[in-house]
């Protein structure tokens, strides 16, 4: 049996139509419960019959999408079987497109990553080749995973830069295509597919895994070669009506007179972020300032990477520019705290390894500029999401569209 099938829409309103639809809800009901359940319980929930449910259930179970967990303990007679959702019955495929790097992950209904793949190596260009070498990186790393393709619901694509999760279309990257990238996929895989930016699957990973899981309200910082943000808003994430929220880097909370790559001056990305990080960093030498990393790389191979690792060796000069630049993403943030009152601002991306160094300077900036009342409402913390977030957040995506979480 093609697995997959059970969460496709069949035409008319026969048997095999409702008893699909039956599935999809008794899967969709054991992947959302935190215990296991009898048939009596998934029936009643669902408004099932017995012989229906018991049915569909055993169905369920010979496709290896359900399975057994025990029986439950009653008080007397006969103890119903319980039942609960295979985490291997199903998988979706996560895929992170950033500048520098391409990452994969397959992830099964609990969220484990029972593949990981990823190239550094990989440079993100607007042309055929770089799009042909994404597509050939994911079939490759499908194949050496070696999980039935019709288990797999899904992909989830994050991808740098502006893109309309409602429509696929991406607006910085494979501009050359006729169609919405996530169309092109779709067809390159026969699945769905769905494509966001970067920031927002990290937004996705937080929320269903990380440090915004327990609120409804959450801003989430992505903070690495460029500047992001995801929005949590009540329980859900704010897209806006092109798919482009979040755009925080480029506010005009930003000091520099410097021209950012949107073609405006002012923009905060230009002041906080990897790249701007590298700039002051070389700025600062070049003025006759000195760094351990000056003995050890040439200017021209210096990577924010670099310097963030300088820091946590007592580097003064990478210790001194990430303070400055915490203490401007501070006040910046306190601004939206007074505009949306969140509960929780995770700090997110690869300047998470900065941890005290970053916080710190980052609450000193909020309280220039948050109002009290918010200010004392809002928790500040690092993310503690390893590297496999990304890829994780874009699996969620999936799962989500099938409301399988």
């Amino acid at each position: 049996m093609e697995w997959d099938k059970i969460f496709k829409e069949i035409e008319g309103k026969g048997t095999a139509a409702r008893q699909n639809a039956q599935k999809r809800e008794i899967i969709s009901l054991l992947a959302k419960s935190s215990a296991e359940m009898t048939i009596p319980e998934i029936c009643r929930r669902i408004q099932l019959s017995i012989p229906t449910g018991t049915k569909l259930v055993n169905e369920l179970i010979a496709d290896q999408v359900i399975t057994t967990t025990g029986k439950k303990e009653t008080g007397n007679g006969r103890k119903p079987i319980m039942y609960s959702l295979n985490p291997h019955s199903l998988y979706s495929v996560g895929v992170e497109i950033l500048m520098r790097r391409i990452s994969i992950g397959i992830i099964d209904l609990k969220f484990n990553t029972v593949f990981y793949r990823r190239d550094k190596n990989f440079r993100l260009q607007d042309n055929e080749e770089s799009l042909a070498t994404v597509e050939h990186f994911i079939k490759e790393s499908i194949e050496e995973a070696g999980i039935e393709t019709s288990r797999i619901l899904g992909l989830g694509i994050g991808l740098t830069g502006r893109v309309n999760i409602q429509t696929g279309i991406a607006y910085n990257y494979f501009l050359f295509l006729q169609e919405p990238l996530s169309q092109y996929f779709a067809k390159a895989f026969s699945k769905r597919v769905i494509v966001d930016n970067d920031t927002h699957i990290w937004g996705h990973a937080e929320q269903m895994l990380g440090r915004a899981r327990e609120t409804s309200n959450a801003l989430v910082v992505n903070l690495g070669r460029g500047l992001g943000m995801s929005i949590i808003v009540n329980g859900q994430m704010v897209n806006g009506v092109s798919g482009f929220a979040g755009e925080f880097g480029h506010m005009q909370f930003g000091g520099s007179d410097k021209l950012c790559i949107c073609g405006k001056r002012g923009c905060l990305g230009m002041d906080v972020s990897g790249y701007a990080l590298e700039e002051k960093f070389k700025m600062k030498i070049e003025e006759g300032e000195t760094s351990i990393l000056t003995r050890e790389l040439e200017l021209d191979q210096l990577r924010y990477d670099d310097i963030l690792e300088a820091a946590s060796r007592g580097d003064a000069l990478s210790i001194t520019l990430i303070q400055q630049m915490g203490n401007q993403l501070g006040k910046a943030l306190g601004n939206i705290v007074n505009l949306l009152n969140p509960e929780v601002i995770v700090l997110g991306g690869k300047f998470a390894r900065a941890e005290s160094l970053l916080v710190d300077s980052v609450r000193s900036g909020m309280i220039h500029s948050a109002l009290p009342n918010p200010m004392k409402n809002v928790t500040l913390e690092l993310s503690n999401l390893d590297e496999k977030g990304g890829v994780r957040g874009a699996g969620a995506m999936v799962f989500k569209q099938y409301s399988l979480i």
